[in-house]
């Protein structure tokens, strides 16, 4: 089958997904009530990150911390009772449950559990859990951590980053889902009014322009065909291909992403423009990036097809698995 002369096939996506739970569809949200290795080893390797970079690129004996999308709060909770902070904060204006890509709920405690077995050591080691982060594709790996053991004591707020009052500040800030965040320029201004003086930023981005950037929700079978077609083509491939869920696809496409859509570089101006200084860059690949540049016809027609609809967009975004920025505010 082909659609606007792109070849559509099954084959294109379903490999490059992470599995899904027995009896759900390659498109369903994980089903209530389940925990996964994979999601324990996500969470801690998410920890470890944050703890290296905290050691790494602060000045600071201790942390006033803030997770923006922090889904079920288990990173706020862990930074909290392992790490030296005062304050430990998780915003999100979803619980679990309540959003397409929120956290299963009834999950949390028993995620809780299995995590605090892997952190009963002092020292945070990836060699601990690098067996559960096989589907993770990592640049380099976090060095290991001294742990702190103590009672946790972190605060949830069930709001936008804008919500927030200006009186408190962090002097430590992480974002890993600014991919379903509208308005970047909105976004990072109100990151900024809520920053102390030398504050660090740190974001875990996974791009729109990636492979699987549109999530299962809506991804196509054309390789990158979210980033290829234009938003009308992007809607008639919808409708034709997937009739039975086309319109819950669509409006992922549109409202579950970030939009308008930005790339690297619009990122880098516009945390330039709210006086936040690029300290440090890191990029994971695909694992399989190459069979996935040799699906959509080789770099030069990738390049082609996508630079159509966004100039500025560059193979090594397209390849991309998780970008990790961390800024120093100015």
């Amino acid at each position: 089958m082909y659609f606007k002369n792109f070849s559509v096939k099954k084959k294109n996506l379903i490999p490059f997904l992470t599995p899904t739970s027995k009896g759900t569809n390659w498109y369903d949200s994980p089903p209530s009530n389940k925990i996964t290795k994979r999601q324990i080893g996500r969470i801690i390797l998410q920890f470890h990150q944050v703890a290296s970079a905290i050691k790494e690129f602060t000045n600071n004996s201790k942390i006033d911390f803030l997770d923006i999308g922090t889904g079920n709060g288990l990173l706020p909770f862990l930074v909290s009772k392992y790490l030296n902070c005062n304050s430990s904060t998780g915003i999100d204006p979803y619980e679990d449950g309540e959003h397409q890509t929120s956290w299963p709920i009834g999950t949390k405690n028993r995620l809780k559990s299995e995590i605090k077995k892997i952190l009963e050591k002092k020292v945070l080691d990836i060699q601990n859990y690098k067996h559960l982060i096989s589907h993770e594709a990592i640049s380099f790996e976090p060095k290991k951590i001294n742990l702190y053991k103590k009672k946790s004591n972190w605060i949830f707020l069930k709001k936008f980053v804008h919500e927030i009052k200006n009186k408190k500040k962090y002097n430590f800030i992480f974002a890993k889902s600014i991919d379903h965040i509208p308005n970047w320029k909105n976004l990072f201004l109100n990151v900024s009014k809520i920053s102390s003086k030398n504050a660090t930023l740190f974001i875990k981005h996974n791009s729109f322009f990636s492979y699987n950037g549109a999530h299962r929700y809506a991804s196509t079978f054309i390789p990158w065909g979210h980033v290829i077609l234009k938003e009308k083509e992007y809607e008639s491939y919808a409708k034709k291909i997937h009739p039975k869920r086309y319109k819950e696809m669509v409006n992922f496409y549109y409202n579950g992403l970030s939009y308008p859509r930005n790339t690297l570089d619009d990122l880098f101006d516009i945390l330039s423009k709210n006086n936040w200084k690029i300290i440090h860059l890191e990029q994971s690949n695909k694992k399989k990036y190459l069979e996935q540049i040799k699906l959509a016809g080789g770099v030069k027609k990738l390049l082609n097809d996508t630079k159509k609809n966004f100039s500025n967009i560059s193979l090594s975004e397209l390849i991309s698995d998780r970008i990790i920025i961390i800024a120093k505010k100015i």
